[in-house]
C-alpha cells in the first residue's frame, strides 16, 4: 500500500479510538427529556443514573441487554446525575458510557436535582427506572438495580397489554 493510503488508515484508526460514539445530549429542564423519544415508540423507559453510583454501574450490562432485547416499540433514556457532584465533567460521563457500550441515548443533566426528582417523583436515591406509554403515563417503575430478565419480562407484558 502507498505511504499516504497508510497514513490515512492510521489517522481514521486513532480518530475512531478516540472520539466518543456516547450519545449524549445536555438538558437543564426534565420536562425536556421526553422530547429525546421517538413518535413510535410505545414504552418509553428512563433510567436515572450516575457513575458515581455503585448499583448503576452494577446494572449497566443489564441496561445493554434490555435495550439490545426489543425494537422501536421501546426506547431508552439513560439520565445522568453526574453534574450533582462538584468537578464533574460531561467527557468523564461520554467515556463511561462508551466503555460500557451503552448505545442507547443518555441525557447529561445539568439542571436542579430537587426538580429531577420532582418531575419523576422519586426521592433521589438511585437508580430508578421508570416506563411510560406514547402518552407519558407511568406504567412501571423499579427503584434500585434492575436484572434483565425480570426486567424485560415486565416490559414485554407492558408492550403485549398495550397491543
Amino acid at each position: 500500500m502507498p505511504l499516504r493510503t497508510n497514513l490515512l488508515i492510521l489517522a481514521l484508526l486513532l480518530f475512531a479510538t478516540t472520539a466518543s460514539a456516547a450519545d449524549l445530549h445536555d438538558v437543564n429542564d426534565p420536562a425536556r427529556i421526553k422530547s429525546f423519544f421517538p413518535r413510535n415508540a410505545k414504552v418509553r423507559v428512563v433510567n436515572i443514573w450516575a457513575t458515581w453510583c455503585v448499583p448503576c454501574v452494577a446494572e449497566m450490562p443489564d441496561l445493554r441487554m434490555i435495550n439490545a432485547a426489543f425494537g422501536p416499540e421501546l426506547t431508552m433514556v439513560g439520565v445522568s446525575m453526574d453534574d450533582m457532584i462538584p468537578g464533574a465533567k460531561r467527557e468523564n460521563v461520554a467515556r463511561f458510557l462508551d466503555q460500557h457500550w451503552i448505545g442507547y441515548l443518555n441525557v447529561y443533566y445539568k439542571g436542579n436535582a430537587d426538580d429531577l426528582s420532582s418531575y419523576y417523583h422519586f426521592e433521589g436515591e438511585i437508580p430508578v427506572t421508570i416506563a411510560f406509554d406514547a402518552a407519558g403515563r407511568e406504567v412501571w417503575r423499579h427503584q434500585g438495580p434492575i436484572k434483565s430478565a425480570t426486567t424485560i419480562d415486565e416490559l414485554r407484558k407492558l408492550l403485549r397489554r398495550m397491543h
